[in-house]
């Protein structure tokens, strides 16, 4: 069984989220449980293991609460829940980047098998990001200190003129300093950038 791997409920009705953290407990989970999607935004859990989520929810629905926390650099491993699924809906979910999707009224079983398959896949996930992420830590210490400092400001979107403006030099400078920058990365693009960047904070 796991050992106290924490679950974190967003469901609007109160008695269904009871329930489910009854079921889940007796399991061995910790389990928070928030009754609007604007409360696990202002104090939800960064660590949670598994997220499940009701997807039509009063103000910010599901799909757009995974949206905020993914803006913020959090990718909660996430199972969704909804009484009235289409294939709309289901498209929507998956490429947003949750892990499953179950209808409501919610069978336990199912429940606990698709909370234990989320859990070990984002775990192994989180094994195997590992060294990746060793590896892009070493590469990015091999750049200078101005190197990364341009390189920051260029992943979030600023062009050569506009990183340039911030850090008070010429464009030309920007522009062999993110040359040299991505030589030593062995990188060519902004996306391959982003990546890098997003792997060497996993560790």
């Amino acid at each position: 069984m796991p050992d106290r791997e924490l679950i974190c409920i967003v469901d609007d009705d109160a008695d269904h989220c009871d329930a489910l953290r009854f079921l889940l407990e007796n399991e061995g989970y910790q389990v928070k449980m928030y009754f609007r999607a604007e409360e696990y935004l202002n104090t939800g859990e960064k660590d949670c293991d598994c997220l499940i989520l009701d997807f039509k929810m009063p103000g910010i629905n599901g799909v757009e609460l995974l949206e905020l926390l993914q803006a913020r650099g959090l990718t909660p491993p996430t199972i969704f829940l909804t009484a009235h699924a289409d294939l709309n809906m289901a498209i929507k979910i998956f490429k947003g980047g949750a892990h499953d999707l179950i209808q409501k009224p919610v069978d336990a079983v199912q429940l606990l098998q698709a909370v234990g398959e989320t859990i070990e896949k984002h775990q192994k996930l989180l094994r195997s990001s590992s060294g990746s992420a060793e590896s892009a830590q070493k590469q990015i210490s091999c750049l200078t200190q101005r190197e990364k400092q341009v390189l920051n400001l260029v992943s979030m979107g600023l062009m050569n003129c506009q990183v340039a403006s911030r850090l008070n030099l010429s464009e030309r400078t920007i522009e062999t300093h993110r040359a040299n920058a991505y030589r030593k990365l062995g990188i060519s693009n902004l996306a391959q950038l982003r990546k890098l960047l997003m792997q060497s904070k996993l560790s």
